[in-house]
């Protein structure tokens, strides 16, 4: 079939990228949309309120990184099946463990030597319309931001990501580590699968969908 045949240049095309050792650029600053003026000035007068609070929230989320505080724990979510997703960080070279839920798959990042931001870029930029959000613990903060070929779009409040996944908040916030979240969920590691597996499961799996 047509399609198949598409989805096979796609992989092909991936293994080229591989054996040549191509690099992803990193990620672009997302630009700030400027506010909408309100007609009543309550209305404008709260609105800036809660956009001056947001604001800050984010300047303080810079200025943690810019003064080198590190993310102590940080995750990738998505709506493909945990062994897609994994083959995905195969290839990408993104070190992770995946989790599936009803709801959706998160990834646990390594961040003992490695940016999440740079690997969900990394990860967006090389599978284009991949669509994930990354969530990170900053200087006891949580973080959430949308990503999509290989930029950061806006910001997502994370109990709105959260709700469902309460195993994947604990482990965020440090109430459990990795090793008692994988005492309670079925893991799959990018690590144990290589890239010629990975290339072969996504062939698999998603020609199914064709």
């Amino acid at each position: 079939m047509e399609e198949e045949d598409d989805f096979d240049e796609i992989l092909n095309e991936l293994e080229k990228q591989f054996e040549e050792g191509d690099e992803v650029e990193e990620e672009e600053a997302p630009k700030e949309k400027a506010p909408k003026e309100e007609e009543e000035p309550r209305g404008r007068e709260q609105s800036g309120k809660e956009e001056g609070e947001g604001e800050l929230f984010d300047d303080l989320d810079e200025l943690s990184k810019m003064a080198g505080v590190k993310p102590k724990s940080a995750a990738i979510i998505s709506a493909l099946d945990s062994v897609s997703l994994c083959s995905l960080c195969t290839l990408s070279e993104v070190p992770a463990d995946c989790f599936g839920t009803p709801w959706g798959t998160f990834a646990v990042l390594d961040v003992s030597n490695r940016d999440p931001e740079q690997d969900a870029a990394r990860l967006t930029e090389l599978f284009k319309d991949l669509q994930i959000v990354l969530i990170y613990n900053r200087d006891q903060k949580l973080v959430a931001r949308g990503y999509c070929n290989g930029k950061g779009g806006e910001k997502i409040a994370p109990p709105l990501i959260l709700r469902r996944m309460p195993n994947l908040e604990s482990y965020l916030v440090g109430i459990e580590s990795l090793k008692e979240l994988k005492e309670k969920q079925t893991a799959v590691s990018s690590s144990s699968i290589t890239k010629e597996e990975a290339l072969s499961l996504l062939r698999q799996i998603f020609k199914s969908d064709f």
